[in-house]
């Protein structure tokens, strides 16, 4: 039996005036990670870190300042910084 998708998805509500994911300065998990389109560059302080993947929708890029990592691979829309 083949269990449900676990994926975090990061919306503007999570994101500060700025564009910084505002719950922490690095976002690390185990499920994969979606960003809405439409976000512009979503920016994280520190590390995005995902074991499975990472996909930034169209509109949508991905800036971290000490690095992104993804177990399965990395798209974006804007681009990867």
């Amino acid at each position: 039996m083949e269990t449900e998708k676990q994926i975090k998805i990061i919306t503007r509500a999570d994101l500060d005036e700025n564009n910084f994911y505002k719950h922490s300065d690095s976002l690390e998990c185990e499920e994969g990670i979606e960003i809405e389109a439409g976000l512009s560059t979503v920016k994280f302080k520190q590390k995005l870190i995902s074991k499975k993947y990472i996909w930034a929708k169209a509109g949508s890029g991905i800036k971290a300042g000490e690095g992104i990592k993804a177990g399965e691979g990395i798209k974006a829309g804007w681009g990867i910084e």
